[in-house]
């Protein structure tokens, strides 16, 4: 749960937008940013909690987002772990 804590109020936002399922540039015109802008957030969100791919960070999100629905803000289970797990499956896969 730590390394959300890492995020910025606004990487948690685009990490929610995230995982509504929503692009980049959809993340974009909500937040009113550019695309670049909001690249640069995923791209922060994604070291500060060690994801590798466009493909875990949507995992995670949908996780968070998930979780923010039911009133405790925290990601389900350890987030490294979970987010390793998710990296794992998908590099299995291919």
């Amino acid at each position: 749960m730590e390394h959300l804590n890492k995020l910025t109020p606004r990487e948690r936002e685009v990490l929610k937008i995230i995982g509504q399922g929503k692009t980049t540039k959809q993340v974009a015109e909500e937040m009113g940013l550019s695309v670049a802008t909001v690249g640069n957030h995923r791209k922060h969100i994604c070291k500060k909690l060690e994801l590798h791919s466009t493909a875990e960070l949507v995992a995670f999100a949908a996780q968070y987002r998930q979780q923010e629905r039911h009133g405790n803000g925290q990601a389900p289970g350890d987030q490294k772990q979970e987010a390793g797990a998710v990296g794992q499956e998908f590099r299995s896969r291919a």
